[in-house]
């Protein structure tokens, strides 16, 4: 996929080969901003070439004009979405004619798969095309896999499904709701555990990313562009929201839920069944709803 700028804007010869987020940008690829999350637009600074889809009223200095194409708009959200959408076609276009076999161990593999020795892969499972998956993983019966990257001694447990399509939407012009095209990735490191029945979407316009040592039960939910930390462990029946950064070594107990965009610093804990709506500290101890910090050592008194 690539789109010439140039036909946008004359000014500009480069070409856009992807989508990104504004929060971690990448060169040559296609991001918006909002007045909402206008400082991120200092991020821009460290990469090249980027199709920016900015809302009207954000001060953008001169250098980074040079350095990207900018487009002013009300709305950035509505005008990315038509971008990636059409742009989105080709790949579209192309994986509608690709093939998928069925193996002789029962599952079904996609074309382009890697997949490393010593995989064992049960019946009923389906690997779609171009995933990449690292020696001695283990995958039980009914899993799911797309748009995927997997290190080694991978764990996936009954009926999970990693890469699944972000819930990213837009409104149109008259407020009706459509889906954003899923162009991001869910990049997972080794010796990471997927629960049974969890769900792992893919990044919207970058990546979700499950680091090395990551243990998740059961029944979980983690959304797009979420980045789990090495060593993190969650238990059974998480919903973890989109952008949601959870530190290392943090742990998250049965049922609670972390809203999106919210940071869990390392070594912290939040209690069985609390909705997480602020950030959380390092080495913090956090419960309820909406959770708050619980001082051990004055008997246990909320803040």
């Amino acid at each position: 996929m690539q789109y010439f700028v140039n036909e946008l804007d004359s000014n500009y010869n480069f070409t856009i080969n992807g989508v990104s987020y504004i929060g971690n940008p990448k060169e040559n690829t296609a991001v918006y901003i909002s007045k909402k999350i206008a400082p991120l637009v200092q991020n821009l600074k460290s990469v090249q070439n980027c199709l920016v889809f900015a809302e009207e009223g954000i001060d953008v200095v001169n250098e980074l004009k040079r350095q990207h194409c900018f487009v002013f708009c009300q709305n950035p959200q509505l005008s990315y979405a038509k971008f990636v959408n059409e742009f989105a076609k080709e790949k579209q276009e192309i994986d509608s004619k690709r093939k998928y076999c069925l193996t002789d161990a029962g599952y079904y593999l996609g074309e382009g798969v890697q997949i490393g020795q010593n995989a064992y892969i049960e019946p009923g499972c389906f690997i779609g095309h171009d995933v990449v998956i690292g020696s001695n993983a283990v995958i039980l019966a009914g899993s799911t896999i797309k748009n995927a990257i997997i290190g080694d001694d991978f764990f996936c447990n009954e009926n999970a499904v990693i890469g699944s399509t972000s819930f990213t939407m837009y409104e149109d012009e008259n407020g009706n709701k459509y889906r954003i095209i899923t162009l991001g990735k869910v990049i997972i490191g080794n010796h990471v555990e997927i629960g049974a029945c969890n769900n792992i979407a893919a990044g919207g316009c970058g990546d979700t990313i499950i680091e090395d040592y990551v243990k998740l039960d059961g029944l979980i939910y983690i959304g797009h562009e979420a980045h789990l930390h090495k060593n993190a462990e969650l238990t059974a029946g998480i919903i973890i929201a989109g952008f949601v950064n959870i530190g290392e070594n943090a742990y998250i107990g049965i049922n609670s839920s972390v809203r999106n965009r919210i940071s869990i610093g390392s070594n912290s804990v939040i209690g069985m069944g609390s909705n997480v709506t602020r950030n959380v500290e390092s080495g913090k101890t956090v419960v309820g709803n909406p959770a708050k910090n619980l001082f051990r050592n004055t008997g246990g008194v909320f803040s």
